[in-house]
């Protein structure tokens, strides 16, 4: 019985293996090399790689706007996230039509809706032009064409993008909790932000821990947005990560030190989510 059950594991094994494992074994041995992705020979040049990431301004500059994108959106859908699922899993009526509407972004091609955001925000686009015709001109402005605006309006349409599917999250967490225990926080003198605090929160750890590491793990590796709507300008002002690595790789024809920043921003998510994990059994309700 127990050669039949691992026979059944073989085909999710063989495809991890080929679409996880063996990619991330070659990124790590790739980034020991000069390889330039097109020749067939390549030199070893052990750590260099790693050792010129520590002066390359540009990767630290994509750190820092990754970093500033992470933190914004995950933040938000997760505080937004929980608080409309609060909301939704009170509501009585029209409650599957409003998960729905939430949810519909998250579903749709991340490169369409990009396309649609950057005809909305471009200097000469639907936003503006609107502006201009109810005579609030003097509030348009370069949401793309200026740095500033330009990382804003991007962790503004990652968070649309992004809420409904942590909302669902949320609202399939809060309902597992046991009516009960709400039951009895009442009958004791409990308020609802005393039912939110002493039931909710400890009760939805798990639910929360997901969503956390989801979130930081879905922006760590921000790509599609970015390449759309600024394609990394203006400048490297918007440049994330993994715009650099593609950039790096297949721009520049520097795979192996791409490669490298790869294998970095790998062990940062894995040290990240490891750190979340250890946290959240801390606080978990047994």
């Amino acid at each position: 019985m127990k050669k039949k059950s691992i026979l059944f594991t073989v085909p999710a094994f063989l495809i991890y293996t080929v679409l996880m494992i063996i990619p991330i074994a070659g990124a790590f041995l790739l980034s020991f090399t000069d390889w330039n992705g097109i020749s067939a020979a390549y030199n070893t040049v052990g750590f260099k790689n790693y050792v010129d990431m520590l002066s390359d301004e540009r990767l630290r500059n994509a750190i820092f706007v990754t970093l500033k994108i992470t933190a914004v959106v995950a933040v938000t859908v997760n505080v937004l996230g929980l608080f409309i699922a609060m909301l939704l899993n009170r509501a009585k009526r029209l409650t599957n039509v409003f998960r729905s509407i939430f949810f519909l972004p998250y579903v749709l091609s991340t490169v369409a809706i990009s396309f649609i955001w950057l005809a909305i925000l471009s200097y000469t686009g639907v936003l503006n032009s609107l502006l201009e015709m109810f005579g609030m001109g003097n509030l348009a402005a370069d949401y793309i064409g200026n740095a500033k605006n330009a990382i804003r309006s991007i962790c503004v349409i990652e968070i649309w993008r992004m809420l409904g599917f942590h909302m669902v999250l949320y609202l399939a967490s809060i309902q597992t909790v046991p009516r009960e225990l709400y039951e009895a926080c009442i009958m004791d003198g409990g308020n609802r932000w005393q039912q939110f605090r002493y039931i909710t929160i400890p009760m939805i750890i798990p639910g929360i821990t997901i969503s956390v590491i989801m979130s930081i793990m879905t922006e760590m590796k921000q790509y599609d947005i970015v390449k759309v709507i600024t394609n990394g300008g203006p400048g490297y002002s918007t440049e994330t990560v993994t715009y650099n690595i593609v950039t790096q790789a297949f721009g520049n024809n520097m795979l192996g030190y791409s490669s490298a920043i790869a294998v970095f921003l790998f062990l940062i998510i894995a040290a990240v989510s490891i750190l979340q994990l250890q946290l959240s059994k801390k606080l978990e309700v047994s």
